[in-house]
């Protein structure tokens, strides 16, 4: 006999599941493939699958509830999930209401970069931290906040969107609509982006040889380059370290945190991403106590999703 929460992580490639106890320890994971590209009910029909294989063995009794983190924009308040890029064909999707009928538990769901700044702040790198910033630096780019030691929510459950502010008015247009968006000025994507604009003008690289050869440019292969002291990829991973620099800025200014936590592939860069960022800190923060505020790598990993999951469904047992 026990008391079990389940964590679900809907990813672009995969989903994963977990068994957890109520104090966050995992017990036992899964994953399958997403297959976004089947649709929406096949999308469904894993989740469900992968869940099923996390609680295997286990009394249903005990399941007390099931945490999803999902990629946004959703509704955390409603359980919805509005029209995520990576999910096609999801709009407007009652995704907490399909897996409560599913498994007969109460399920709560939430984005998922906040749900891994709240797994960070709860078990990994923000642990003591009552306020704390949290970005993840990927492909694109999320975050969540945390004030007072809660999950900060906004009005409509969708406060903690920093990759979509404006860093740079004369920036090009970000998918959402905005101009000049953290996420188009220091994802990985705009790394890529800005190296391919600028072999194309002419300037060398040996990233030239992997783009004649036919390869799309990824930030991870631009990253690899600046570590072997390619310049040009250096000043394209300094170039989205000034802007990201501008960003956590301005979330210091506006949340006061005690730390900021960095998390996302792009932080495989280490200090030619850190060292930028926490620079401009120090000569931009409004205070001697903002431009001391530490900027840290995120300590989880792949599993923050997972286990930000587990740790809203265990708060919501308790909202």
């Amino acid at each position: 006999m026990g008391s079990y929460v389940a964590g679900v992580d809907v990813g672009g490639t995969r989903i994963r599941a977990c068994l957890s106890d109520v104090s966050g320890r995992m017990i036992r994971q899964a994953q399958r493939l997403t297959r976004a590209y089947e649709g929406q009910e096949s999308v469904l029909l894993r989740i469900r699958s992968v869940v099923g294989d996390a609680l295997e063995g286990v009394d249903r009794a005990d399941v007390q509830a099931i945490g999803i983190a999902s990629p946004g924009p959703l509704d955390p308040r409603t359980g919805v999930v509005i029209a995520p890029p990576n999910l096609p064909g999801w709009a407007d999707v009652p995704l907490r209401d399909i897996m409560g009928r599913a498994f007969d538990v109460p399920v709560f769901v939430n984005n998922d970069a906040n749900l891994a700044g709240l797994a960070e702040h709860r078990f990994g790198a923000g642990q003591g931290a009552d306020d704390m910033v949290y970005l993840t630096i990927s492909t694109g780019i999320g975050g969540g906040v945390v004030c007072g030691g809660s999950l900060l929510m906004g009005a409509h459950g969708l406060a903690g969107e920093p990759g979509h502010m404006t860093v740079e008015p004369s920036g090009p247009v970000c998918a959402c609509g905005n101009v000049g968006c953290l996420e188009c000025m220091s994802s990985g994507r705009a790394i890529a982006r800005q190296a391919v604009e600028w072999i194309s003008e002419g300037q060398s690289s040996i990233l030239v040889s992997e783009l004649r050869a036919g390869k799309a440019l990824s930030g991870e292969m631009v990253g690899a380059a600046a570590r072997a002291g390619d310049e040009l990829a250096l000043r394209a991973v300094a170039r989205a370290a000034h802007y990201l620099g501008i960003g956590v800025v301005s979330l210091v200014h506006m949340f006061d945190p005690e730390l900021v936590v960095l998390g996302g592939g792009v932080t495989k860069l280490g200090g030619l991403l850190f060292d930028p960022v926490r620079a401009w800190l120090r000569e931009h923060g409004l205070t001697a106590v903002q431009r001391g505020t530490p900027v840290v790598p995120a300590a989880l990993g792949d599993d923050g999703g997972l286990r930000g999951a587990v740790a809203w469904a265990v708060d919501g047992l308790q909202r």
